[in-house]
């Protein structure tokens, strides 16, 4: 599809003007891949990610942007490349690959090697360090308990294996006392 002069031009003014250029597209109805086409002929320079205050990006946004980095295609020596680069090493607790936090306060650990990796490649933090100390890789039916419940507290001394029925009934009563008072 053949965009307006005018509507390249409004583009290229509103991401000069300090808009992102999420916001660019919605703005004059054109997509995103398109209108950094549009500032690369221009020889408009893309602005550093870090220029953008973080609180400004919404939940729709890195949506989109987790939905689109999860439809990358990457030739077989990239991923090898990458594997290299973030592998997981299991010689000590400073040792660990990238990290980074889940949306319910747990921290992950990029392992894809591991069994019970999610589909990106994290398993949880708390999870690789009490297999550790076990010296073996939990089974279905266990799971580990923050003793304190501070999701990202992952001390050994505040991790404690439990079978999954035995976490849920605790945590069901201590909802339970919650209410009576």
């Amino acid at each position: 599809m053949k965009w307006s002069e005018e509507q390249i031009l409004q583009a290229c003014g509103l991401y000069e003007s300090g808009l992102p250029v999420s916001a660019v597209a919605v703005r004059v109805h054109i997509p995103e891949r398109t209108i950094y086409k549009f500032l690369e002929e221009n020889g408009i320079q893309r602005r550093p990610m870090s220029f953008y205050p973080a609180h400004e990006w919404t939940e729709e946004s890195r949506r989109r942007v987790s939905e689109a980095n999860r439809k990358r295609v990457y030739s077989e020596e990239t991923r090898e490349k990458m594997s290299k680069a973030k592998r997981c090493n299991y010689n000590g607790l400073n040792g660990y690959g990238h990290t980074k936090m889940s949306s319910k306060g747990y921290v992950l650990v990029y392992c894809p090697e591991h069994p019970h990796a999610h589909n990106d490649g994290y398993i949880s933090f708390h999870t690789v360090i009490v297999e550790r100390e076990l010296g073996r890789y939990l089974t279905k039916d266990e799971v580990v308990h923050h003793i304190n419940h501070v999701r990202d507290d992952n001390r050994p001394e505040n991790l404690m294996l439990m079978n999954k029925k035995e976490h849920m009934s605790m945590h069901m009563k201590e909802r339970y006392n919650k209410e009576e008072e």
